[in-house]
């Protein structure tokens, strides 16, 4: 790694830190804020994957002002990244966009056979903390091709 590069990891990375300490102590942040946020951690993962990830978040600007909860896209990329085989020749697509009420995350299905580190507990913990915020329901769809996460916007 270049010295020009390891200057803007180090300063991704230190973006990362003061948005998670920032935020902390808030139930919400605002989805711009968010989608800024996850962009920093785009950038950190294309750093390592090059080519295999691909990201299209697709939010109009009406939507910004919308909230979710702190951290939110973070982990669903995360997730996403975790459980999927990603490469060049076969890259992990994630898309964000909206959907009436919700933000969807969706990304292509390529199951890595192990995850040496799941608990298979994140996904009923976003249930449960979005059942604490909104009204709306978290809804996953998962089909033979893509896996699908709706958030509800607050």
């Amino acid at each position: 790694m270049n010295q020009q590069m390891a200057g803007e990891f180090l300063e991704q990375m230190s973006g990362i830190y003061r948005y998670i300490l920032k935020n902390s102590e808030s139930e919400t942040v605002l989805l711009k804020d968010e989608i800024e946020f996850v962009n920093l951690y785009i950038n950190l993962q294309q750093t390592r994957f090059k080519k295999g990830l691909q990201v299209n978040i697709n939010v109009p600007d009406e939507y910004q002002h919308y909230k979710i909860a702190p951290v939110t896209l973070q982990n669903l990329f995360e997730n996403a990244i975790k459980h999927n085989i990603i490469d060049a020749g076969s890259p992990l697509v994630i898309d964000v966009f909206i959907d009436g009420d919700y933000l969807v995350v969706k990304n292509n299905l390529q199951k890595k056979n192990v995850v040496e580190t799941s608990n298979k507990r994140g996904l009923a913990q976003f249930v449960s903390l979005y059942h604490y915020l909104s009204e709306l329901p978290v809804l996953i769809e998962e089909t033979e091709k893509n896996f699908e996460i709706k958030i509800p916007l607050i």
